[in-house]
């Protein structure tokens, strides 16, 4: 099997388990296509050497998705639900000939990294705050790797209604429902955010360049959407600085600058990131979690807390770094856009 082939049928049985029929009926056709050598298997031939972990199929869905969202695929548009169209079967055909007709952009999209920004996974940002206070952390600084555009950055102002509690800010015109969560934690007074930064290899300007996220946004699921609109309108006046910049090298460099502060390096940072792990080259990550360790061994107060893969669902995972010793935490199960949100939280042993 080709990993191209690989890359279109495991997004499909994705896009199928996450609920966008749409996406994953249209990859089922990519992958009959790729079988009988049809178009699919020369546009996308080539692209990257890592088609699964690249997200190739999501890049090019990206790309056609883009087009309809700005205008430039009436024809797409009157299928896509997020375009208030009829949610309807996309036709393969009408696919290929809007890569064909806008072959640039297309190209230039395949050669850019995904960007979702998915808001449902500040799920994770409001829960480890409100755990933070049980390891004696009443302040905190927030670093995000992989932030894009920076709106899971904005996550105090979000809200989840865990059906016992509000966690964040209540009110807020972005408040996640309680069906967000299979087991949600006990709700208590959260740890503060003092400062927060963010880096990406491509962030996205939310002032030019929306649309990009949206694109990324699967058509059919119309309430991710309502959520990432949402975040944009709260997000977009905060102006949260995210640098462009390799992770590796980002938090070296935030590790050295606290340093120079005795105030910023009392404080705990927490170090987060969400379905970013995948994206690294090895020695990115290798590099990365050395800065961690050597800083949290030399009696820095960390907390690394990820989101990532775990199979059909993710995992959210902290080692946290006190006094030069670490503990590490096994928090909670996670649907990949925070559904299904399962706290459990207990220890792990070395």
């Amino acid at each position: 099997m080709s990993d191209v082939r690989e890359s279109l049928e495991i997004q499909a049985v994705a896009c199928r388990r996450l609920g966008s029929v749409q996406y994953a009926d249209l990859l089922d056709a990519m992958v009959l296509d790729h079988d009988r050598g049809g178009p699919i298997s020369t546009l996308l031939a080539g692209r990257t050497d890592r088609p699964v972990h690249d997200a190739l199929p999501l890049r090019l869905l990206g790309a056609v998705h883009h087009a309809a969202l700005d205008g430039r695929a009436p024809e797409l548009a009157a299928r896509f639900p997020s375009c208030d169209g009829d949610g309807g079967t996309i036709s393969l055909t009408t696919v290929y000939d809007t890569i064909a007709r806008l072959g640039s952009f297309v190209d230039d999209a395949l050669g850019r990294g995904v960007q979702t920004n998915e808001v449902g996974r500040s799920l994770c940002h409001l829960a480890v705050a409100n755990w933070l206070p049980s390891l004696g952390i009443d302040e905190f600084d927030w670093w995000e790797v992989g932030a894009s555009a920076g709106l899971n950055l904005s996550f105090d102002r979000y809200a989840a209604d865990t059906g016992h509690g509000i966690l964040g800010h209540e009110g807020s015109s972005l408040t996640f429902p309680p069906s967000m969560f299979a087991a949600p934690p006990r709700v208590s007074e959260p740890a503060r955010c003092i400062d927060r930064l963010g880096c990406d290899p491509d962030p996205v300007d939310l002032e030019r360049d929306s649309v990009r996220l949206e694109s990324f946004v699967w058509p059919d699921q119309v309430e991710r959407r309502a959520r990432l609109l949402a975040a944009i309108a709260i997000t977009r006046p905060l102006h949260h600085r995210v640098d462009r910049a390799s992770a590796d090298e980002w938090i070296a460099e935030r590790l050295a600058d606290s340093s120079d502060s005795s105030d910023s390096f009392d404080r705990p940072a927490v170090v987060f990131h969400s379905i970013v792990w995948q994206y690294m080259a090895p020695e990115v990550r290798a590099r990365f979690r050395d800065s961690l360790v050597t800083a949290g061994s030399r009696g820095r107060r960390l907390v690394w807390a990820r989101m990532e893969p775990a199979g059909e669902k993710a995992d959210l995972r902290a080692d946290v770094w006190s006094n030069g010793t670490v503990s590490r935490h096994h928090l909670a199960d996670v649907g990949y856009h925070g559904q299904n949100f399962d706290w459990f939280e207990r220890p792990l042993s070395d």
